[in-house]
């Protein structure tokens, strides 16, 4: 009998031991996994084609919803949407030296020349569908920390209607920590979700939205069609705006930089009203964080980052009007920055765009051949 007994006891003994093993194992699984064990309040989603992030101010209720009710309304998920021309689509080759080659500036104004008269034409002829199932999805980056109950309840309860934050907890939202926010909120959505193409704007963008996806699908189409043509090459990744070259580093007021040493002007960036990256792009950044200098601009930290990858494929776009202030509004503005709620309603309502902007201020095409100085010369008439 006492020989059972052991023989028992040793049995008990080995069946918790190796039942702790696996709890042990499961927890540990559990405590990596960054759906389950996410301070930021998301689920896993795939099959995403454009992820549409805004960095929003938590009080900025106005704008969110603004947004909700005009643009974001023309890239509802799951649509089918039509194909732009494939041979007005262009894509980059590389050179000799192993690096993409830019586009010249007589692309970019064909280009541009281009798009008008295709968009002219396609006033009153509606065109077949594409076939391709296109998921567009959007999120509000909204940082958390340190912010009152009041703010804090109106945002669950805004979670609670829309379930379209991304509430970053560990983030202090303010205007002069966007570097930061960019950052933990592009490491948050490449670990999250699976997406082709991210495009960033900020809450006062107004984006004709539905126009710039029937673009990028038909890019989408022709590079992974030709992506055999790239051999040993990567495919060209997307990085798309209107890009500035020749900015001088700030080293007084709010904006100064203090470790910025690269050169004397700001490497090549698109303007941080509203850009579009591929999705290895934001994998490159977010794998890369604990490394990567934060500079005090968001949109100079992203061209930074990038600069040193010769797989980039620049996009400048004069159809971006993405500056600090307005341009004066054009017909075939994409992407239009410093909007109020009340502008945006008026251009989805089909007004060209509502204030005049800043004639001053001009267009160019983007010279990738010349220096820094000389980049942003060629004007668009």
């Amino acid at each position: 009998m006492r020989r059972l007994n052991n023989l028992v006891t040793i049995f008990v003994a080995i069946a918790a031991f190796f039942f702790g093993s696996i709890i042990t194992k499961i927890l540990i699984l559990v405590e990596k996994c960054p759906a389950q064990h996410s301070k930021h309040h998301v689920a896993t989603h795939a099959d995403i084609f454009l992820l549409v992030l805004v960095l929003s101010s938590p009080r900025n209720i106005e704008q969110r919803n603004t947004i909700r009710d005009t643009w974001l309304r023309l890239s509802h998920q799951h649509l089918y949407h039509s194909n732009f021309p494939e041979d007005l689509v262009y894509l980059p080759n590389y050179g000799p030296n192993g690096h993409l080659e830019m586009e010249l500036v007589e692309h970019q104004a064909k280009s541009l020349k281009d798009y008008i008269n295709w968009k002219k034409n396609m006033r009153n002829f509606i065109s077949p569908k594409s076939g391709r199932r296109i998921k567009v999805k959007h999120m509000f980056a909204i940082g958390t920390m340190q912010l009152g109950s009041t703010i804090q309840d109106d945002l669950v309860k805004e979670q609670g209607k829309h379930n379209d934050l991304l509430l970053l907890q560990q983030h202090y939202d303010t205007y002069y920590n966007l570097t930061e926010k960019i950052l933990q909120t592009l490491n948050v959505l490449t670990q999250n979700f699976t997406f082709s193409y991210l495009m960033k704007v900020d809450d006062d963008t107004y984006v004709k939205v539905d126009t710039l996806i029937n673009e990028l699908v038909s890019y989408d189409i022709k590079l992974l069609r030709k992506k055999q043509e790239y051999g040993t090459n990567p495919l060209p990744q997307l990085y798309w705006g209107y890009f500035n070259g020749r900015a001088t580093i700030k080293l007084h007021g709010q904006w100064k930089e203090h470790n910025y040493y690269l050169s004397k002007n700001y490497l090549p960036y698109a303007l941080g009203g509203g850009y579009v990256l591929s999705r290895k792009l934001c994998e490159y950044i977010s794998n890369s964080s604990k490394f990567l200098s934060l500079y005090a601009s968001e949109d100079v930290s992203i061209g930074t980052w990038l600069a040193p990858l010769r797989y980039v494929y620049r996009r400048h776009d004069p159809r971006f009007d993405t500056s600090f202030l307005p341009r004066k509004c054009k017909s075939y503005h994409l992407v239009l920055h410093k909007r109020s709620t009340e502008m945006m309603a008026q251009i989805f309502k089909g007004k060209l765009c509502s204030g005049n902007g800043h004639s001053s201020i001009l267009e160019y095409y983007y010279d990738w051949t010349t220096t820094a100085d000389k980049c942003c010369d060629s004007l668009v008439p």
